[in-house]
């Protein structure tokens, strides 16, 4: 597999505004020293944690639920009970569903499959790792893999964008640092099993906030090892860190942690490591079953919200905002256990950080300028009421006392999960939500979330210019060393996209990429054995209120200059024709050392396609073609 050489790289060693990687123009992008959209975000994960997780939990602490349903797909029965919120973010004003499949997963949510059969949710649910790369990239990929598409290609994801604009960026969790929710904000890797090496690259990476557990010093009672694992961290990471030479400073101590949150000697750049191993409290000793919550002897370190409160110091020093994901990543841990009483105690820290994060807001900055939104990765666990299949059952029971409930899974599972926003972009989410189901209401995608900051925050550097412009009207219905350069000709003018033709239930306007040129002149020395590869992206294309998504988009790229070595990328296919369209990041062309050197001209044929009832406008967008070193 090839590798690309990562972004910060790139710009340190100088190979030009071009090489930067993959890249995005928004329709009405933005100058990069004048980032739109909120000033700061803080999304906030319960990993596992569906909708019943929450009222589980408000049962024990309030006697009430907000959330409960009684479904008998048989009889045709859907019944809402009355709600009460209880939890801080249940008053939020953006509240909607979210689906969660994975790319090599069920291929898509189905809302009267999901209600009709008990168990169809039960199977085929993505993984905390492809949900954490849909959350914080806007790509879906394959169970199991981080911060890449499926076919093992790295992906921005938003705290990359954060830094890019000068926001300070962070992650926070319950279990260890390198777990696949964090990592997915702050690695790229094949399998999100290899944990040392993801914990590596999230020090080396921009993030100035890296908190949680996985202690190679303590074990799940935060109890000194004899002997440490070094599992979720390598020992030459650890010792870097403790010893201080990478730029973060190393704390461990609960009374440490206490103190930053508190205010006092806050540093620029924290990594954290409890000292506990994988959890902050749940692997702690001590049988719970049958338990209430809490009356287990609790570890002897911070909580979620002190770890939380801590890293809001340390990034609200950045004048230019933050970007900071929160993950109660041990509510899926009870899910998969079926604990009952540990899952209330974990979704209570959860909501805990939750009030930490909007006391923040409103003290400390404002709803005007921070975006807030509290949602999950999956859920785990299948939590219902206590009957069984095949109608689902509300949970009850009363404040101070475990509900009455049952667990039908110990896995993930296809439910959607909820999510609530508030603050500055809220209302941008919430038009994402475009899918109806016929109990949870309007539902979103997990890919929405970064897609929205995306859209705020542009996907790369860069005036509007650096884009190739593209128009679509729609009729009414019916460097010296060497150098490694890329130029578009007449990209100015741009393309514009015509015909209309009907192709069954759609229309199809095509258009021809301007002439990519790619220049080589590097030594061997500089570009070792490696080549280039030329990749594209568009942006959604927009005419007053309607849009045309960039899925719509389609290519087949061509190589003009014939070279060994030289290898047009596959051909994209539109959503409407079954395929991804250029939404996401697609294969122009990719060189070999053997057909690298000197002048590479490359095109591409493109295809909008677009419902035959769209409405009629002058459209614009404009698509990305990005150059890179490859390895």
């Amino acid at each position: 597999m090839t590798s690309r050489v990562p972004l910060q790289w790139l710009r340190v060693a100088g190979i030009g505004a071009l090489a930067t990687g993959v890249a995005i123009v928004p329709a009405v992008p933005a100058a990069a020293d004048e980032p739109t959209g909120p000033k700061n975000v803080i999304v906030l994960i319960g990993d596992g944690m569906g909708y019943n997780h929450i009222d589980a939990a408000s049962l024990y602490e309030h006697g009430t639920t907000n959330h409960q349903v009684r479904v008998d797909p048989q009889a045709g029965v859907v019944e809402h009970l009355p709600g009460t919120p209880s939890q801080v973010f249940q008053h939020f004003p953006v509240h909607v569903g979210m689906s969660t499949h994975a790319a090599n997963g069920r291929a898509e949510y189905d809302p009267a499959k999901a209600w009709a059969d008990f168990g169809w949710v039960a199977e085929g649910a993505t993984d905390s790792a492809a949900a954490g790369t849909a959350l914080s990239t806007g790509v879906k990929t394959n169970n199991g893999m981080l911060g890449m598409d499926p076919e093992g290609e790295p992906v921005k994801n938003v705290a990359e964008r954060a830094a890019e604009v000068d926001k300070a960026t962070g992650v926070v969790s319950s279990v260890q640092v390198s777990h696949a929710t964090p990592a997915a904000y702050g690695a790229h890797n094949v399998s999100r099993n290899n944990y040392q090496a993801i914990a590596a690259e999230m020090v080396a990476g921009p993030l100035d906030v890296i908190v949680g557990a996985g202690h190679p010093m303590y074990d799940d009672g935060a109890r000194p090892r004899e002997t440490p694992s070094y599992s979720y961290v390598s020992e030459q990471t650890f010792e870097s860190l403790r010893d201080g030479q990478t730029p973060f400073t190393f704390v461990e101590e609960r009374e440490r942690f206490e103190q930053i949150a508190a205010g006092e000697d806050v540093p620029e750049k924290l990594f954290g490591l409890a000292q506990v191993a994988t959890t902050l409290q749940q692997a702690r000793p001590g049988d719970s079953e049958g338990t209430l919550p809490f009356e287990v002897e609790r570890n002897d370190v911070a909580s979620l919200a002190t770890l939380t409160q801590g890293a809001l110091n340390v990034l609200e020093q950045d004048e230019d905002g933050l970007f900071l994901m929160v993950e109660g990543g041990a509510i899926d841990w009870t899910g998969h256990a079926n604990e009952t009483t540990r899952n209330i105690e974990e979704t209570l820290d959860f909501n805990d950080a939750v009030e930490t994060v909007v006391d923040w807001v409103e003290t400390e900055s404002s709803w005007e300028e921070t975006l807030v939104i509290v949602t999950a990765d999956h859920e785990t666990g299948y939590l219902d009421g206590s009957q069984s299949d095949p109608t689902w059952t509300p949970l009850t029971g009363a404040k101070g006392q475990l509900p009455n409930q049952e667990w039908f899974s110990g896995n993930h599972t296809n439910q959607l999960v909820p999510v609530f926003a508030k603050g500055a972009g809220s209302e941008l989410l919430a038009s994402y939500a475009t899918g109806q189901d016929p109990v949870r209401g309007q539902y979103l995608d997990n890919i929405d979330l970064a897609r929205v900051l995306f859209e705020s925050w542009g996907h790369e550097d860069g005036p509007a210019e650096n884009g190739i412009p593209l128009r679509a009207s729609v009729p009414q219905a019916g460097e010296e060393q060497g150098s490694l350069t890329m130029t578009v000709a007449d990209a100015g003018e741009g393309v514009a996209l015509e015909g209309g033709a009907n192709v069954g239930d759609r229309l199809r306007f095509n258009g021809t990429l301007p002439t990519v040129s790619v220049s080589d002149s590097r030594s061997n020395a500089q570009a070792g054995q490696g080549g280039w590869a030329v990749a594209g992206q568009a942006g959604d294309l927009v005419s007053g209120e309607s849009v045309l998504r960039a899925d719509r988009l389609g290519w087949t790229p061509g190589v003009l200059t014939d070279k060994p070595g030289v290898t047009p990328g596959a051909p994209v296919a539109t959503s409407l024709a079954g395929g991804e369209g250029l939404a996401t990041p697609a294969t122009l062309a990719t060189a070999t050392s053997e057909g690298r050197l000197g002048t590479t001209e490359l095109t591409a044929d493109l295809a909008l396609e677009v419902p035959v009832d769209t409405r009629a406008g002058e459209y614009e967008g404009s698509l990305t073609v990005s150059l890179f070193p490859v390895d």
